[in-house]
């Protein structure tokens, strides 16, 4: 007896309950022979395709089975949810996400089929499409604990944390111990800020479920994120022999392993990370960094090349740090776009901006930093809080760095009106101690750079809030008014490149303290140089150093047979790779001293003994030059295309040193080679550095914090006018 399309349909579903896939599809496809457009015939071939990775063809028959059921007004809920599994297969996140909405559209009432859209809209993170998915599961009385974490997710992943937050503790009401909710909460926290305290839930969470791969790739996070780098190489290393197979967990552990200064097991780790996804952008950005650390130039250009073409890609993966933009051959447009797009995708989004209060009495000022401790940058700007006219300004240090009880730290903290330490606060905590300290004007000091907070920033604690001196470039986010720079680092016309509005101090931008010590010099002996060389130093950190400018360089040195390379240089496989490029050049590698990294007062004392100091591109000299220039050592820079690469140009103009600013790669090599061959000029730039440092324009803290307040009262001035 010839069987009916249904009782045939039925079948064929029985065939594939009892495993045996041919007999259902052979029957499938007889029936689509008499009714092409049967939907159902179509959606459980579709299956068997993208169960086979059969991609294409998968997605021709789900989109020929949705019309079909369209048309027939048949239900089409099951149909959107295995086209969103494909799309999000096949990478497409957007057409997923479409895919959920367009089932969310049909208003299904079956709770598991609302799980599982909302567990899918979380995998093409459509966070909101996510959220409207648990809280329909939610409103039909289905109280899980899988629906809670997916809510908690969600909200997390809208930067809703304290909501998230709420979330999951609400469900552990309920669910007391639940892995699922445990895990999710210390996400929530990680992605707070508040990473000491998920670390806390995350280490509850792996002590209840020891052998769960996934708790340890996010334990791993967070303590990353804390600053534990150990813990998170043994917690990462742990989620890996467990069977954490994904790109993220390799280039995290390729993160704990760079913050233990091993970049050769990073530089592994990377590159494992993006043979296991390709298209992870984060990966290639930390593979490109690590490849600057270690000097690994050979291949680098594709590299890059192949990076800045994400930028071209409006689905790709956004995760590029702005701040390894920096160092690379961008232009100011590309840097731009960096900045907004890992804004817009790793910071949350900005409440609107508040009005600026008009001044009663003195302006009050927040200085929200990580570097409140023995680091350059608070060598430099001590003197400048220490100036601030306490009649005029009240000012207040936001700390969320370590303190290393260093005197520095003591000098740093006992020169502000007011001190907080805010390193064990999550963001919205910050944010509201610094809303009700009142401060007018929040001046970050991070940006982009390792370890920023960003996110306080989010929600507007502050009417007026600036970014100054640690991130050389636009920040491209809005809770960023404005940055500080001067009209050689960010000339007049080139405003379109910021996101922000460009603010300018009538002198160089940079900050030194006249009251910093000048040790006396150190013996070239001690440091491997000779009495007699010409030393050329460039002792700025390797990821600066590029094979071009390396190679004028190498073109000085045979000019100057006399002439030694003195770097800084702390990896071995840095160094082998630097030695076999002056091979390359015909220099002996014998030539390139290699120094390590040493306190502040050694290092000034050493660095006394170079002839010149030499700047980089595209990322060139800030607080090196300083040194260099506090030290009496003449530099040699190149004006740059981008902010990172001109504020040497910016340093030598304010020391009066003009003549030692080059405006292209080949005049910089051309007066790189007339300088080695008349070394005495260099000793006319280190006497006149020698002779005018008590009153060089570069070093004059005083008048340095005269024009700073001024820029501060503008700044404030023009946002209470924009009222």
């Amino acid at each position: 007896m010839q069987l009916t399309i249904q009782d045939a349909f039925a079948l064929a579903a029985r065939h594939e309950a009892a495993g045996r896939a041919g007999e259902a599809r052979a029957i499938y496809d007889e029936i689509l022979s008499t009714l092409p457009e049967h939907p159902g015939a179509l959606f459980k071939i579709a299956e068997q395709e993208l169960a086979a990775g059969e991609h294409d063809s998968a997605r021709e028959r789900l989109e020929r089975a949705l019309a079909a059921a369209r048309e027939q007004s048949l239900p089409i809920h099951e149909i959107c949810v295995v086209l969103a599994r494909l799309h999000l297969a096949r990478g497409d996140r957007r057409a997923s996400a479409s895919a959920i909405d367009a089932a969310l559209a049909a208003r299904p009432e079956n709770a598991a089929l609302l799980a599982r859209l909302g567990a899918i809209a979380l995998d093409a993170g459509a966070f909101s499409i996510a959220e409207r998915c648990y809280r329909r599961v939610q409103a039909r009385g289905w109280g899980d604990s899988a629906t809670a974490a997916g809510l908690t997710l969600a909200l997390t992943g809208q930067h809703r944390f304290q909501e998230a937050q709420a979330s999951a503790r609400r469900g552990l009401e309920v669910h007391p111990g639940d892995i699922a909710l445990l895990h999710a909460l210390g996400n929530a926290l990680m992605a707070s800020g508040a990473a000491a305290d998920a670390c806390g839930v995350l280490e509850d969470c792996a002590l209840r479920a020891p052998d769960d791969a996934g708790v340890r790739v996010s334990l791993g996070g967070a303590c990353l994120d804390a600053g534990y780098a150990a813990k998170a190489r043994e917690h990462l290393e742990r989620a890996i022999a467990l069977g954490a197979a994904g790109g993220e967990v390799w280039d995290n552990l390729g993160l704990a392993y760079r913050m233990l200064k091993d970049d050769e097991a990073a530089l592994h780790a990377f590159e494992r990370a993006l043979e296991v996804d390709p298209a992870l952008t984060p990966a290639r950005v930390n593979l490109v960094h690590t490849r600057h650390f270690l000097c690994e130039w050979d291949g680098l250009d594709d590299c890059e090349r192949r990076l800045a073409a994400t930028l071209d890609d409006a689905a790709g993966d956004v995760r590029w740090s702005p701040f390894v933009a920096l160092a690379m051959p961008l232009s100011p447009g590309q840097q731009l776009a960096v900045a907004r797009r890992w804004s817009h995708a790793m910071l949350p989004t900005p409440v609107p901006r508040r009005p600026a209060p008009p001044r009663n009495g003195r302006l009050r000022i927040g200085y929200l930093s990580a570097s409140f401790h023995e680091h350059p940058t608070a060598r430099l700007m001590v003197g400048l809080f220490e100036e601030h006219d306490r009649n005029r300004f009240e000012i207040t240090g936001y700390s969320y760095g370590p303190d290393d009880r260093s005197a520095l730290r003591a000098r740093v903290r006992a020169a502000f009106d007011r001190w907080r330490d805010v390193r064990s606060a999550p963001d919205a905590e910050v944010a509201r101690l610094i809303r009700e300290d009142g401060i007018d004007l929040l001046v970050d000091r991070a940006g982009h750079t390792l370890g920023g907070r960003l996110a306080i920033l989010a929600a507007r604690p502050a009417p007026v809030q600036v970014h100054y001196m640690s991130f050389p470039g636009t920040i491209g986010y809005d809770a960023v008014d404005g940055i500080i720079a001067d009209a050689e680092v960010i000339p007049p016309g080139s405003e379109a490149f910021y996101h922000e509005q460009v603010w300018r101090l009538p002198r160089c931008y940079y900050v030194t303290d006249r009251r910093r010590g000048l040790p006396a010099p150190a013996r070239r002996t001690d440091h491997g140089l000779t009495e007699g060389a010409l030393v050329l130093a460039c002792l700025n950190q390797t990821y600066k150093l590029r094979r071009a400018l390396f190679a004028a360089w190498m073109e000085a040195l045979r000019a100057a047979p006399d002439a030694v390379l003195w770097l800084l240089v702390n990896q071995d496989r840095a160094r082998s790779n630097l030695r076999g490029e002056a091979e390359r050049a015909g220099i002996d590698p014998e030539r390139l001293v290699f120094a390590r990294s040493l306190p502040q007062d050694a290092h000034i004392a050493r660095l006394r003994c170079a002839d010149l100091a030499l700047d980089t591109l595209p990322y060139g000299s800030h607080t090196s030059g300083v040194d260099a220039l506090w030290a009496g050592v003449p530099m040699l820079t190149c004006r740059g295309a981008t902010f990172a690469g001109r504020v040497g140009a910016s340093l030598l103009l304010a020391s009066g040193l003009t003549d030692l600013i080059a405006d292209s790669p080949d005049a910089y090599a051309a007066r790189l080679l007339d300088l080695v061959q008349e070394p005495a000029r260099l000793d006319e730039y280190r006497n006149f550095l020698e002779r005018t440092r008590d009153e060089n324009p570069l070093f004059d803290t005083s008048g340095f914090a005269r024009d700073w307040e001024a820029l501060l009262d503008r700044i404030y001035d023009d946002a209470v006018g924009r009222n």
